[in-house]
Order: C-alpha cells, then sequence, then structure tokens
C-alpha cells in the first residue's frame, strides 16, 4: 500500500496505463496522510499561520466527507455549500471527467464593494 500511496504523491518513473485496483483505499490513505500533515504543520508554525492551518484542514476534511466514496453525495454537498466559511476551499472530485474543481464563498464586503463599482 505504501508504494501505491507513494506513486499517487509522485509521478512513477512509468505510469501504469490502467486505475489502480484499489484506488478507494489509496485516496482514504492520501487524505489521511495530508490532513496529518496539516495538523503537523499547524502545530509547528507560530500563532499568526495557525488559523491559516486549520482552515486547511477544515477544507481536507470536508473534501473527505463530500467525496467519500468517489462519488459525490447531494445531500453532504449541498449542506457543505451552506456551512462553507469564506476561509475555506471546497474541493470536489469529478472521477468521470478525471477532473477537481475548488469552490470557494467570496467575501461579501468584495461583492458590495463591485456593485458599487459597476
Amino acid at each position: 500500500m505504501l508504494e501505491l500511496l507513494f506513486n499517487h504523491f509522485v509521478l512513477p518513473p512509468r505510469l501504469p496505463g490502467k486505475q489502480d485496483s484499489r484506488i478507494e483505499d489509496i485516496e482514504h490513505g492520501l487524505i489521511t496522510r495530508v490532513l496529518l500533515a496539516s495538523r503537523t504543520m499547524r502545530d509547528l508554525v507560530n500563532i499568526d499561520f495557525r488559523y491559516s492551518w486549520d482552515s486547511v484542514r477544515r477544507s481536507l476534511q470536508t473534501c473527505k466527507v463530500v467525496n467519500l466514496g468517489g462519488k459525490l453525495d447531494k445531500k453532504s454537498l449541498v449542506a457543505e455549500f451552506r456551512s462553507l466559511q469564506s476561509e475555506d476551499i471546497l474541493i470536489l472530485h469529478v472521477a468521470q471527467q478525471n477532473a477537481g474543481l475548488l469552490i470557494r464563498r467570496q467575501h461579501e464586503c468584495v461583492l458590495q464593494r463591485l456593485l458599487i463599482i459597476a
């Protein structure tokens, strides 16, 4: 499993040409390790950057929940859209398109300034 995880963190010398058979285990392992790394980073930086690392951790935890099982769940997705904080990012994996989508909430004051300028 460690070799499979490593090949997803860095590009292997030879691409496999097909999807790994244990992709759900690999995705779970990847997100778990990145969550642990973000917690370590939060604990190592000075107090000024802890809030930023907490935001990264919340975004990763939400990613883990919303993309559970390799499929996007409408109910959890709607709930996360409603609770999305302005500092956080919603990370979606669109498997059929082999794509990722990052969504963040615009600050309301920025939107108000744009409306005033327009």
